[in-house]
């Protein structure tokens, strides 16, 4: 990789993703260079399906393209954006996973309103859960099974988004927490019980995967299993903190402050240094996710069927 796409990656992850860039510090070398990678071609293709400028639909179809066959990465990107897809076409990810992470922006293109918590779930596997079985590659996990958890951590950290952005989201058209509510009465502002106690739902559900996404950390190598940790608590720490600021949602983002990630994160360090001891579960133990929390995710690669 030379020094402008490292620079570009790097650069990406510390403007965009301070929770991962703080986490990274806790990897290998190797394995932070490569997390950086594929956080930085998550930011560029959430980038572009945002970004209304862009003729992004086109785009992301290309890029599904590109990703099944041998055809040329968009040539409407720059010449850094091209070569840090074609650094992750060469990075071995199984490209069905690529494909449904594409397939989920895509999906997310426009006015969306969901009406099932199946929706919801589908969609946070899709744009979440997908990195979170890419990541668990880069982490070399021991055994299948963890991707089982890394899909349940991708999980709750989508619906900690989701929870955080939804005023956000419905100034863009999207209502991704089922609920009465319109979108035209979310972006009011006014206090609504309806969407007060649907975020407290949703809220609620990413603490039962976090759980799950957690448990999975003895499924990695010893040296992997801090970064993930820091990563899972600073994020969760975002949606803790908007309930226990009674769910004032229509005040906008929630934001977790430096002072309160460093705090975190030195109060975890015990805890890292146990999991850096803890043996990985032996092969032939009972499996350890359950797999009624991918119920809704039926048919969707990677998952708990």
């Amino acid at each position: 990789m030379n020094l402008s796409l490292t620079s570009f990656s790097r650069k990406s992850l510390r403007q965009n993703g301070r929770t991962f860039w703080l986490a990274s510090f806790f990897l290998p070398r190797k394995q932070a260079t490569k997390a950086t990678q594929l956080y930085a071609f998550c930011r560029l293709i959430d980038n572009v399906a945002d970004d209304l400028n862009y003729n992004n639909q086109n785009i992301l179809l290309e890029l599904k393209e590109y990703f099944h066959t041998e055809t040329h990465v968009p040539e409407t990107l720059t010449a850094t954006e091209q070569e840090l897809i074609a650094t992750i076409k060469a990075a071995d990810f199984d490209t069905d996973i690529i494909q449904e992470l594409l397939s989920g922006l895509i999906g997310d293109l426009g006015e969306t309103e969901f009406v099932s918590q199946r929706q919801l779930l589908r969609y946070a596997y899709a744009v979440a859960g997908t990195v979170g079985i890419l990541m668990s590659k880069i982490m070399q996990r021991h055994k299948r099974e963890a991707e089982f958890h890394a899909i349940d951590l991708g999980i709750a950290m989508q619906l900690t988004n989701i929870a955080r952005d939804i005023l956000e989201d419905a100034e863009l058209g999207r209502k991704y927490i089922p609920m009465r509510s319109s979108i035209e009465e979310i972006k009011t502002k006014q206090l609504n019980n309806d969407v007060t106690q649907n975020l407290d739902i949703v809220i609620n559900l990413s603490e039962v995967y976090y759980q799950s996404g957690l448990e999975g950390l003895t499924y990695l190598p010893r040296k992997m299993r801090p970064c993930v940790y820091i990563m899972a608590i600073l994020y969760r720490a975002i949606s803790r903190k908007l309930k226990n600021n009674g769910l004032a949602w229509q005040l906008g983002r929630t934001v977790v402050s430096p002072i309160e990630k460093t705090w975190l994160i030195v109060r975890s360090l015990p805890f890292c240094l146990w999991l850096m001891v803890i043996p990985a579960p032996r092969l032939n133990t009972t499996r350890t996710h359950q797999g009624n929390l991918h119920r809704d995710l039926s048919g969707l690669p990677g998952t708990h069927q």
